[in-house]
């Protein structure tokens, strides 16, 4: 019954955490005496060991040395049992089935039995290799001082396993327990570790139950006390160090400086926990770390995924990757890329938008229409009276003569029409027209013309950025990340725009900057968090060129800043409770109000410097001289017409006098001044 309770347990572990099956089976569970003195210590120490962990794994790697304490505990746990040979098939198993990434759990504990062969070729490998993070309790007997130092130098210095108790048995009634502080031992001038020795571990015998009451509480205090404080230990650390990214700014910034948010974190963290630094300091680009698409990890994430690095300060990643090995902190910040470009680069958009758009071609069409199609309907209708003889009035004036002669009172022209009919057409056609049009132009510019000239003749969204044939440029620190964009390719403007991105001669941020304004020939992938910075510039190494650029708003790419340790690190949980306390004392806000700040200093400095620059458009003869020249030449025309019918009104009146006749008169409206 307890077998297969036991193998149920096991099963049910195994289907939960997602792990291969073995097909091997698992051994049973034996029944031995847990009364006897040495068995009660050692069970009452894993109890102990165990407060924090869900599941036990029963690796038995001799028939010399029996585990028999897991099966003793007054609290079961579920259990797993192996033998040392279907352990190791279990963990090429479970690495060739899962691709995914793996996170190492820290609620598992492994116990251990065999002498000190076994332990460091057979077993200590496999467990760094399956969870370098979990909790090792290894039992042996009569192991000397000397292999015991050998047993934990190799499981530190060699597979990273800090988190070892070995229980060494003397005899039926004692029991040797060793812990190791690394952290504790004296290194060599070149800051290399020495050989371990007895004097370095922490051991203790236990000869009766009642020591394990002390014995208990300084275990527990030695276990929490020692990634706390380092005591000069060195850490190797991964940084690009010149400010942080604020580096390339310092041109623009001039006096004003403020230290990246990566290296704050850094130093609170050396002072807490009193380490020394060795510091790999990467070429810029390799700062990042960052994945080839065959998995392959380069700079900063090789280092962490070879265990050669204990913290990569400012190291950056955004893709989910086969890595296995990589954990990162709790995010501090989200860095979103957008894009700058040169300012007005549509230089006459305003205009365009305004005379040529649908709505507006649509009331003008309207508005000719009007004014040229009523006369033309008019001379049908009396073409068609005239063919169909239909009886008209016998004066001379005509309908539509009437009709023209009332358009133009109504419209307030104050002058006698000419009578002949076509020429009314004209001039009355005309005046519809323009007095018609004048206000709906005017409705028009309103309607359409943006009140801020920044947002009609510059570049703003990715779309129009592809449609132009500006050089899209990137630096080499985020080239990596915006080659392997993984989701983003998918669409196919972020493929078109990474497909164009080039780092030529983008080492210099100035230089870059300096090409957009002057030549305005590129655009610029830029962190969104400095643009304000950048727009805040005044340029005074480019003279005449106060406002040289413009941000699309939207971000092109956008990936997480994070603190990162191997898995294998001890200093995890540690390195995790200083970086969240930073983020929640507000230390992410103060480096962004640190750039606000600088941003409002430097746009008082401009206002001062540029007092008369106006962020809307001034309506001037430039954005309405086509309106204008249009307005004008119509009324031109219309007088032009007007005085020819005057003149020709005058010649007529002269030769009528040279005629002696009465003729009456007919004025079908008396004009009222």
């Amino acid at each position: 019954m307890k077998q297969s309770r036991s193998c149920f347990l096991l099963l049910l572990v195994l289907q939960c955490f997602g792990v291969p099956k073995v097909k091997a089976s698992l051994d049973a569970l034996r029944h031995s005496d847990c009364h006897s003195s040495s068995v009660s210590m050692e069970t009452q120490i894993l109890e102990n060991y165990l407060t924090d962990q869900y599941t036990v794994t029963v690796i038995e790697s001799s028939s010399e040395i029996p585990i028999v304490s897991p099966y003793c505990l007054s609290n079961p746990v579920p259990l797993n049992a192996f033998t040392l040979h279907r352990f190791q098939l279990f963990v090429h198993q479970s690495f060739e089935q899962n691709t995914r990434e793996v996170d190492y759990r820290t609620n598992e504990c492994f116990v251990g039995s065999g002498h000190i062969e076994e332990l460091l070729t057979e077993l200590l490998p496999y467990l760094s290799q399956y969870n370098p993070r979990a909790k090792t309790l290894l039992i042996t007997q009569e192991m000397d001082d000397e292999q015991l130092a050998e047993l934990f130098h190799t499981a530190w210095y060699k597979y990273r396993l800090l988190q070892i108790i070995v229980l060494n048995h003397h005899g039926n009634d004692t029991i040797e327990s060793c812990v190791f502080n690394p952290f504790r031992k004296e290194l060599s001038p070149m800051l290399k570790p020495l050989p371990t020795y007895r004097s370095d571990l922490h051991c203790q015998l236990l000869t009766d139950v009642d020591e394990l009451e002390s014995y208990n509480r300084d275990l527990n205090r030695f276990i929490d006390d020692r990634v706390y404080n380092l005591n000069g230990y060195p850490l190797n650390i991964a940084m690009h160090v010149s400010n942080g990214s604020t580096s390339a700014y310092d041109c623009i910034l001039g006096t004003v400086s403020f230290s990246d948010i990566d290296q704050e974190i850094l130093s609170i963290m050396q002072k807490i926990m009193n380490f020394s630094m060795i510091l790999h300091k990467n070429e810029l680009e390799l700062s990042i770390g960052y994945i080839h698409q065959n998995g392959t990890p380069v700079g900063t994430l090789g280092l962490i995924e070879n265990n050669l690095i204990d913290l990569a300060a400012n190291s950056r990643i955004i893709h989910n990757y086969d890595t296995k090995n990589l954990l990162y902190l709790h995010y501090i910040s989200t860095e979103k890329l957008v894009f700058i470009t040169p300012s007005n680069f549509f230089h006459n958009r305003d205009k365009t938008l305004v005379f040529i758009n649908p709505f507006s071609v649509a009331y003008m069409l309207t508005n000719v229409l009007l004014s040229f199609g009523v006369p033309m309907l008019i001379f049908l209708l009396e073409y068609v009276a005239y063919r169909l003889d239909v009886p008209r009035d016998p004066h001379p004036d005509t309908f539509g003569a009437k009709v023209l002669n009332l358009v133009g009172i109504i419209y307030n022209v104050s002058v006698k029409l000419p009578r002949a009919v076509r020429k009314r057409w004209i001039i009355v056609g005309l005046l519809v027209y323009n007095i018609v049009s004048y206000p709906i132009w005017q409705g028009v510019t309103i309607r359409y013309l943006h009140p801020s000239n920044q947002q009609v003749n510059n570049i703003n969204s990715l779309e129009e950025l592809i449609e132009t044939e500006l050089e899209l440029k990137v630096s080499h620190y985020h080239e990596h990340i915006v080659r392997h964009e993984g989701p983003h390719i998918q669409s196919p403007v972020y493929r078109a725009l990474s497909s164009r991105l080039s780092t030529k001669n983008t080492s210099s941020l100035r230089d870059s900057i300096e090409q957009i304004i002057i030549h305005r020939n590129s655009a610029l992938l830029l962190a969104d968090v400095y643009v304000p910075l950048v727009l805040a510039g005044n340029y005074k190494w480019i003279p005449g060129k106060p406002d040289g650029i413009w941000p699309i708003q939207k971000p092109i790419y956008e990936f997480y800043k994070s603190m990162a340790v191997p898995k294998t690190s001890p200093f995890v949980g540690t390195f995790n409770v200083i970086v969240l306390h930073c983020v929640e004392v507000g230390m992410n806000d103060r480096f962004m109000h640190q750039l606000e700040t600088v941003v409002q200093l430097m746009k008082i400095r401009r206002t001062k410097e540029h007092s008369t620059e106006y962020n809307y458009i001034v309506f001037n003869m430039e954005h309405l001289m086509p309106l204008f020249i249009f307005y004008f030449a119509m009324l031109l025309l219309s007088s032009v017409i007007f005085l020819v019918e005057l003149i020709v009104k005058r010649i007529e009146l002269a030769r009528s006098r040279q005629v002696i006749q009465v003729v009456e008169l007919h004025v079908p409206f008396d004009f009222v001044l």
